[in-house]
């Protein structure tokens, strides 16, 4: 089977499913499945299926329930996987501006959680599909500040549009070039 877990959403008829490989459909609006998977779909049983970087969002129709169909529409999932270039997928248009949902998430929730930790990370620019933003305070040099900007900034910019989209940070982690100096001393 390929590695792949459901996440809950906030809407009860909505999970995400977290797929581990690199055959993944196209992104976008899932028209038709392939296999069993199809079949659910014509049947009604699924509403709705996105398929995104890393995840696929499978929506029930209405009367069904994750716990009446859940194992069904896993193994439905795995083999459907097994067949990426048989899925019709309908390209999804990105959600609004880059720069405006940049400043939305650093404003919100990734400024939130860098503030919990005493740092700061701000936008210094955008050219296409790379955005740069800059660390500061305990975020600065901080290895966990890239977990955040890659494990929560660019996937949702990717989620939203497209894998394209990369984050970098303007000023690069000293964390590293320190850890050495002190291995060095240590070593001699």
């Amino acid at each position: 089977m390929i590695p792949l877990h459901a996440e809950a959403t906030g809407d009860p008829q909505r999970a995400r499913w977290v797929v581990i490989s690199d055959r993944m459909p196209a992104g976008g609006r899932v028209l038709r499945a392939p296999g069993r998977l199809g079949s659910l779909q014509d049947d009604g049983v699924i509403e709705e299926m996105t398929v995104h970087a890393g995840d696929v969002v499978i929506t029930l129709g209405p009367a069904q329930r994750w716990r009446d169909r859940g194992d069904e529409i896993r193994v439905a999932l795995d083999e459907a996987l097994r067949a990426p270039t048989q899925w019709r997928v309908e390209p999804i248009e990105p959600a609004g501006d880059l720069t405006q949902m940049v400043q939305e998430l650093l404003a919100g929730p990734i400024s939130a959680i860098a503030a919990a930790h005493g740092g700061a990370i701000e936008l210094v620019g955008i050219s296409g599909d790379q955005v740069r933003v800059r660390t500061s305070g305990a975020c600065r040099g901080c290895p966990a500040s890239e977990t955040t900007l890659h494990d929560r900034l660019q996937h949702e910019l990717r989620r939203r549009f497209g894998d394209q989209v990369t984050v970098t940070v303007a000023n690069p982690s000293t964390a590293v070039t320190v850890g050495r100096k002190l291995l060095t001393l240590f070593v001699r």
